[in-house]
């Protein structure tokens, strides 16, 4: 066994430790979680294709 296996297999605990912890972190399991702003409210694609009022076909 080599140094390098250790080593990968270090890596690859702290990657799914890191991961785990943004997860933990954006779902809000830990802290305040990730507020996002309200979003302004959407028009509707139909109220904007009437808008043109000609008939392209």
């Amino acid at each position: 066994m080599t140094a390098a296996s250790p080593m990968v297999i270090l890596l690859l605990l702290v990657a799914i430790g890191v991961a785990v912890a943004f997860v933990g972190i954006a779902t809000g399991r830990f802290g305040g979680g990730i507020a996002l702003p309200p979003r302004p409210p959407r028009r509707s694609r139909r109220a904007r294709r009437t808008t043109s009022g000609q008939d392209l076909r």
